[in-house]
């Protein structure tokens, strides 16, 4: 599940660090630093960050996709941690990316990709005893994509690229209400990637839509990019109900009531679905075992 990805980028130079050392933050839509050159070859070579086309089509990003970077730079000037927050498709889905960085002489370059980091963020980060530390927004139970309610400590061993997460702390959810307490929303983000049925749809919790992003090629000449295909409330609870549609092309979207639950990943819907009349747009009745009786989606690998 943005099930997220997630992914992170981690840029880290050095292996030695002897004493603690709150690192030094740039940010901005474009890598700055010392180590700018290496994280740019690094996230448009193939070698980091995959990105996808209108079509689908697989390759290298460029930092047209990007949203934002963060780089921490420590205080001797040999390691640094970038988080990278990128469009993997065309659109706005947020995804991250993760990979260690080392500085020999003059020169950045890459050591590894990372793994085992997930979430947003972070501000904050300090270098310690050959390790870095920082706290992440997590991903909790019923949470959507965009706003995160847990916080999540993270260990990054400079030498190994191993990666020790602690345990998740829950905050920001009102049980008085039934609603979740969103925390501020990423810049750029329009809702997290699922696949629903072929298609890649966004899911944006907070605003209480799904809309298709890249509907599969049989389905194009009814919906585009960006059609709603469900509006309603997600609950804290996992609850979810609203509307959804059915389409057919050169006819009015046909709404009908659904419900069901999201676990942060997979969100499952079910409703007594219309049923059309073959030949017109006429609505001529409900079906219980129609294709769209059930509705799920799945998050996209490697939102978070």
């Amino acid at each position: 599940m943005l099930r997220v990805s997630v992914a992170t980028c981690l840029l880290v130079a050095g292996t030695v660090l002897a004493l603690a050392s709150p690192a030094r933050l740039e940010k901005g839509i474009v890598p700055s630093g010392p180590a700018k050159g290496a994280v740019e070859r690094w996230f448009t070579a193939g070698s980091g960050p995959i990105c996808s086309d209108a079509r689908g089509a697989q390759g290298p990003c460029d930092l047209g996709r990007a949203l934002a970077f963060r780089t921490f730079y420590d205080a001797g000037g040999t390691n640094a941690l970038v988080f990278a927050l990128y469009s993997r498709a065309v659109g706005n889905s947020v995804t991250r990316a993760v990979a260690q960085f080392r500085r020999a002489g003059q020169d950045w370059t890459v050591v590894r990709p990372v793994t085992g980091v997930y979430g947003e963020g972070p501000d904050s980060l300090s270098f310690e005893g050959g390790r870095a530390t920082f706290t992440m927004n997590a991903l909790m139970p019923g949470d959507a994509l965009c706003c995160l309610t847990g916080k999540q400590r993270y260990t990054l061993d400079l030498a190994t690229g191993a990666v020790t997460a602690g345990p998740k702390t829950a905050s920001q959810v009102s049980p008085s209400s039934g609603k979740r307490s969103f925390a501020p929303r990423p810049e750029g983000y329009e809702g997290a990637t699922y696949t629903h049925n072929g298609s890649e749809v966004l899911v944006d919790e907070r605003a209480g839509i799904i809309r298709y992003q890249v509907p599969k090629a049989s389905i194009r000449i009814a919906v585009s990019k960006g059609t709603v295909l469900f509006r309603g409330t997600f609950a804290a609870s996992g609850e979810v109900t609203g509307t959804a549609y059915v389409f057919k092309a050169g006819c009015e979207p046909a709404p009908y009531a659904v419900s069901g639950r999201s676990d942060g990943s997979t969100i499952i819907l079910k409703g007594i679905a219309p049923r059309r009349d073959p030949n017109s747009c006429a609505v001529t009745g409900t079906t219980a075992s129609g294709a769209h009786t059930i509705l799920r989606f799945d998050e996209h690998p490697g939102d978070f």
